[in-house]
């Protein structure tokens, strides 16, 4: 049985980032049991939790201020993997996610090893650049940060060139990428 967290970083639900995400969704399950649990959350819903910086998280493990993202985060803690999708804005994630990370403190102890620890993680992302693959660069990013906290990142995918709503639709290899990522998540 596997526990999996999927983190859907985009603002609008049905968007190109939420479908890729929903595409890893199925290759877990499609390779999963009866028995796995995947939970989703849309970070649209915390992104009025900002971190304050107050440091509280790291020794009390978990986040005093917003017990929204505690809840969250220790979903995090008790899964498996991890599945993390964002748009790229500017080079980087969007803004939900990041506003999300900033809370990642928790997964810190005092001495700086991870709570987390052993995890793996997939990552997915897309971009409108239909000629450079900015949504790599950002994949690279979440890579490092996630190796730094102890969790081996198995697969990412970059799509590029996906600027309208629901553009993904129409790209059978990348929603099949995307399965594929699903399915070696605990390969």
């Amino acid at each position: 049985m596997s526990k999996t967290v999927v983190l859907m970083g985009s603002p609008r639900l049905q968007s190109n980032t939420d479908m890729l995400a929903n595409s890893v969704i199925e290759g877990i399950r499609s390779a999963g049991s009866a028995n796995d649990t995947i939970e989703k959350f849309d970070l649209v819903e915390l992104q009025d939790c900002v971190c304050i910086a107050c440091g509280h998280c790291r020794q009390a493990g978990e986040c005093i201020h917003f017990p929204q993202v505690t809840e969250v985060l220790n979903k995090i803690k008790e899964a498996d993997g991890l599945v993390i999708a964002t748009p790229t804005w500017w080079l980087a994630p969007s803004s939900q996610l990041k506003i999300f990370m900033d809370h990642w403190g928790t997964f810190l102890k005092m001495d700086y090893s991870s709570r987390i620890e052993g995890k793996k993680a997939v990552l997915v992302s897309c971009c409108g650049n239909p000629d450079l693959n900015f949504a790599n660069k950002v994949n690279k990013q979440l890579e490092e940060i996630l190796n730094l906290l102890g969790v081996k990142v198995v697969a990412s995918l970059g799509v590029k060139g996906v600027v309208e709503v629901g553009a993904i639709a129409r790209d059978q290899e990348s929603l099949d990428a995307a399965r594929e990522l699903g399915k070696k998540l605990y390969r």
